[in-house]
């Protein structure tokens, strides 16, 4: 009776990534996101997810020499996710963990800087999906990841929360 009620959805969320830190926020600024996924549904009270977060990648002129630089975050994402369908609005509450690679570049004639890292993580997201037709939802999300990191003496926050759009489809299999 279980496996009967059995759902798949394949999903795509794009939105933009508010940067914490204030040092990062002024020198790369907030950017874009991207968090494809693949849910399996098999209670209609819960479900698990793997998803994928990337397109967060800046360019910025840094220091007193103003040389190029590059920041860069991805990561996967297993989440448990609860949720109550009525009518055509699904509810949602997700959370989980997260595995994030961090990647700094640095392109300087006197020191050339690299930070290529790995961070797990927990995350939290809430959301709301709205069936537009037969298995056919889109929604909205915002996602929080507590990342704060310490590559060099000075710890930063790369936290920050994710405002979230997407497209789904779930079918009975």
């Amino acid at each position: 009776q279980l496996l009967q009620a059995s759902k798949l959805e394949f999903g795509f969320r794009y939105g933009m990534r508010k940067v914490a830190d204030e040092v990062i926020k002024k020198v790369y600024g907030d950017g874009y996101v991207y968090n494809p996924y693949i849910r399996w549904m098999p209670h209609h009270f819960f479900a698990f997810e793997i998803a994928y977060e990337g397109g967060y990648a800046k360019e910025a002129p840094i220091g007193l020499f103003e040389e190029n630089s590059t920041l860069s975050v991805t990561g996967w994402e297993i989440c448990m996710v609860l949720h109550y369908r009525f009518n055509r609005f699904d509810p949602y509450v997700r959370f989980g963990y997260a595995n994030y690679q961090y990647k700094q570049e640095i392109d300087s004639e006197f020191i050339r800087q690299q930070v290529d890292h790995r961070k797990a993580t927990s995350l939290i997201a809430g959301g709301l999906k709205v069936e537009l037709y037969k298995g056919l939802n889109f929604g909205g999300e915002v996602k929080y990841s507590p990342m704060k990191v310490q590559p060099f003496e000075v710890e930063v926050d790369l936290s920050g929360l994710r405002y979230l759009l997407s497209l789904s489809y779930e079918f009975n299999y």
